[in-house]
């Protein structure tokens, strides 16, 4: 214009876009301008390559390469929700889209599918929001499905900060080992020992014939040795006898020994019960006949005195203590003058009031002149002879609160009328009769593995002797 030379030229932007999504989606539903029909299932979705192009890489790359849909008038779009098609369409043209509970999932997996990256961001958000203890592990299952990693890093803060509800749930249950396995991975540094062992339990009791093979896998996240002693005691070798299956009792064994003996040093002791009497005093009772008497030493004023008289009679068993508990196990019983191997057990708690016999469970197999020691609140029995009065290198174990004797893996050896000592952690099995001969072979016991190793031999072939524990060194002494 003449006489405005001074004014200077300005630039305008307009933001144009809803007005151009607003004509478009107007002419889509109007039926103008569409070039295109997806075909999702029995729907027919009709819309302009280019607005998908925009919004969807899927369709962007269907249109714009030399694929034979490039210049189709209708794709077939397979395996996908037919109304979260038809809602990401409309998005497309209006940018607006209602995302719930009960579509959320399915919009998910369709704008993945399509590559609509800002409604897969929006399903995102919206799962981030909803992570209940209800639904958590179905939200997890997407965040695997479709590589989510802030709803994997958020779940995980969910569950340690709700470990004890979240373990304890049918939901947690029902998992599948592999995605236990990788829950178990991701918090067990984050939470303590006593609640991944818990989650550990839950999951294995709750379908134990089908769960109990990879009792192994789960254990390695469990920490015994951090545990606190309360939980200790109660899983230690109780709950470890739980398992009669020999293989599920070796790991639990084999998993928890050696961080039993840490905690040990970290708690001073774990057992304070056991082995611990407060008085002092040597007990007589049984031998090479069938006595039923039995008598007491006592240190303190070199007195003797008499106990109840067993109920049976044995000769050549064996008999232990645990927590003033007195165990007079197997042996011989003499009957209309026959000779019968017996595996029965009694057992007298010294601190009762009123002493008395009674009976409890019997051991597997029949024995006699066998080798018998307590670890770890645990008695343990080897070797001897069977009812066949044969030398056997069968061994067993039971545990006093549960009643009950689990077989263990034999001794390397045959022996009979041999010596069985606990020291250090391990058993010790020292001479007897192979069978054959005596012998003066040792053989020492591993209960964290269930496995016999040989050590070095006794100087002299032993059997029917003693042998005591004395300053870290064993003494073997007399012998038949």
């Amino acid at each position: 214009l003449s006489g405005t030379s001074s004014v200077k030229e300005q630039t305008h932007n307009i933001d144009q876009a809803s007005d151009l999504l607003s004509f478009a989606n107007k002419s889509r539903q109007d039926g103008r301008f569409n070039d295109i029909i997806i075909r999702v299932g029995e729907k027919n979705i009709r819309a302009n390559k280019m607005v998908l192009s925009c919004y969807s890489k899927y369709f962007n790359t269907m249109f714009n390469t030399e694929m034979e849909e490039k210049y189709k008038d209708v794709v077939d779009v397979q395996a996908v929700d037919v109304e979260s098609a038809e809602k990401l369409v409309d998005f497309m043209y209006t940018g607006k889209i209602n995302i719930n509970t009960n579509n959320v999932c399915d919009l998910l997996a369709v704008s993945d599918f399509l590559h609509i990256p800002s409604v897969r961001k929006l399903c995102i958000e919206y799962l981030l929001t909803t992570i209940t203890l209800q639904n958590c592990f179905t939200i997890q299952a997407l965040a695997d499905y479709f590589t989510i990693p802030q709803i994997t890093e958020k779940f995980n803060n969910f569950v340690v900060e709700n470990y004890q509800q979240v373990v304890s749930g049918d939901h947690f249950k029902k998992l599948s080992k592999d995605n236990v396995m990788k829950l178990l991975q991701s918090t067990h540094d984050k939470v303590s020992p006593d609640l991944v062992y818990t989650a550990v339990m839950n999951w294995l009791k709750f379908d134990l014939a089908s769960n109990e093979s990879y009792l192994s896998e789960l254990l390695k996240f469990v920490e015994f040795y951090e545990m606190t002693p309360k939980m200790l005691k109660e899983v230690s070798f109780e709950s470890m006898m739980l398992w009669c299956n020999m293989q599920i009792k070796q790991v639990f064994v084999c998993s928890m020994n050696i961080q039993i003996k840490m905690s040990l040093v970290r708690h001073k002791c774990l057992f304070p019960n056991i082995n611990h009497s407060l008085e002092k005093s040597l007990i007589s009772l049984g031998g090479t006949e069938t006595l039923t008497k039995v008598t007491k030493f006592d240190l303190q004023t070199k007195q003797w005195s008499q106990l109840p008289s067993l109920p049976i009679g044995r000769d050549a068993a064996a008999a232990v203590v645990i927590d003033d508990v007195l165990y007079h196990l197997a042996g011989r019983l003499q009957t209309d003058g026959k000779n019968t191997t017996t595996n029965i057990v009694h057992r007298m708690k010294l601190k009762e009031k009123v002493l008395k016999w009674e009976k409890v469970a019997s051991m597997n197999v029949a024995r006699l002149v066998f080798g018998a020691a307590v670890l770890n609140g645990v008695i343990f029995v080897f070797g001897g002879t069977d009812e066949n009065n044969k030398s056997v290198s069968t061994g067993e174990s039971y545990v006093v609160p549960l009643n009950k004797w689990i077989q263990l893996k034999p001794m390397k050896v045959v022996r009979s009328g041999h010596c069985l000592v606990a020291h250090n952690g391990y058993l010790y099995s020292l001479g007897g009769h192979d069978g054959q001969q005596v012998i003066s072979s040792v053989e020492r016991y591993d209960p964290s593995s269930d496995e016999w190793k040989d050590v070095a031999s006794m100087q002299t072939p032993r059997r029917w002797f003693a042998a005591v524990v004395l300053n870290n060194a064993i003494y073997s002494i007399g012998k038949y």
